[in-house]
């Protein structure tokens, strides 16, 4: 199988202009599936990101499972505000993701309609803050073993905390102040590593980065633990060995059957029972998926999967520095 090559920043861009703005459903006395985040929250790598990716598809199981926690009798209503190509930081923004699903939270607890609130709202980001850093003119594309690189990496994981942290408090604080007849389950989605199982020589060194921005994200989790109504979603184990039958052409996203997979784990914790993954979904591959080449404008993959190794460091340092505190406490 050929090298993949992490689609660039641009292609996200690409994406994000590609399709159409979410269009806002007309229904308004149906309770609401809030979904924020990247291109993942948004279905790119899907034959139809509206109707195949995790959040339609975790919102079609409900409706159909008529869970009377999350649907009504008028059913779920999506509101999918996801962005490909976003970062934690642009959830933040003015007008941006946080701002636009709190006017929902409000809108729909004040508008005298019984039941039609915001019910589950998920959450997947952080992949591109970590894609940022392959970026032209960044210092681990100069050299991946340099200070600078390092201090960049640990400046990133600490963005990302931060910023998730804050995401997680102020939608938990919105939706408190809303006194809706329920409270919202906020979900907040890790990520898995594309490359597993692909054979590619930065397969490992891309599962170690992975997994250090995940404890990241498990730590701003933590953060509001006391909240009580965020969860973590697992499916880095899910995917272990999988790429060659759950990542899309682009080699980066999931496909179809990925997504399949992404919506059974959210269900799973929504409904709190254990993931169970369709037979048809865990047959091994009988070949291997031709996967299309996307130019880098120069990016040299392994280099920045290198780079990740001081990920490893970086945000080791950083959960002994935060479980430290919390222990002292």
């Amino acid at each position: 199988m050929g090298s993949r090559i992490l689609p660039p920043l641009a292609a996200f861009l690409f994406l994000a202009l590609a399709f159409s703005a979410h269009p806002a459903n007309s229904q308004t006395d149906a309770p609401v599936y809030l979904a924020l985040g990247d291109s993942l929250a948004f279905g790119v790598g899907a034959d139809s990101p509206q109707d195949d990716g995790y959040v339609a598809l975790a919102a079609e199981a409900l409706r159909e499972n008529e869970d009377e926690g999350f649907v009504g009798s008028d059913g779920l209503e999506v509101e999918n505000l996801s962005s490909p190509g976003a970062e934690t930081a642009d959830l933040l923004e003015v007008g941006g993701q946080m701002e636009q699903a709190i006017g929902i939270i409000e809108e729909r607890a004040g508008d005298g309609v019984l039941g039609n609130e915001v019910a589950i709202i998920s959450i997947s980001t952080g992949g591109n803050d970590l894609l940022a850093l392959a970026e032209p003119g960044s210092p681990c594309i100069e050299n991946a073993g340099s200070e600078a690189c390092r201090l960049g990496l640990t400046a990133t994981l600490t963005d990302v905390q931060n910023n998730l942290t804050e995401v997680l408090r102020q939608l938990h604080e919105a939706v408190i102040a809303s006194e809706a007849t329920a409270i919202a389950d906020i979900f907040v989605i890790d990520l898995y590593n594309p490359y597993s199982g692909s054979g590619e020589e930065f397969e490992i060194i891309a599962s170690v980065g992975v997994q250090q921005l995940n404890g990241v994200i498990g730590v701003a989790v933590a953060a509001n633990e006391a909240a009580g109504e965020i969860h973590l979603v697992r499916v880095f184990e899910l995917f272990q060995g999988r790429s060659n039958q759950w990542i899309a052409q682009d080699g980066i996203h999931p496909n179809n059957d990925g997504y399949r997979v992404m919506a059974e784990a959210l269900l799973a914790v929504i409904e709190g029972r254990s993931v169970v993954v369709p037979e048809d979904l865990l047959a091994l591959p009988t070949e291997e998926p031709v996967l299309t080449v996307v130019d880098g404008d120069g990016i040299e993959p392994v280099v920045f999967w290198i780079a990740l190794v001081v990920v490893f460091v970086a945000g080791a340092a950083l959960s002994t520095a935060y479980f430290g505190m919390r222990g002292r406490t």
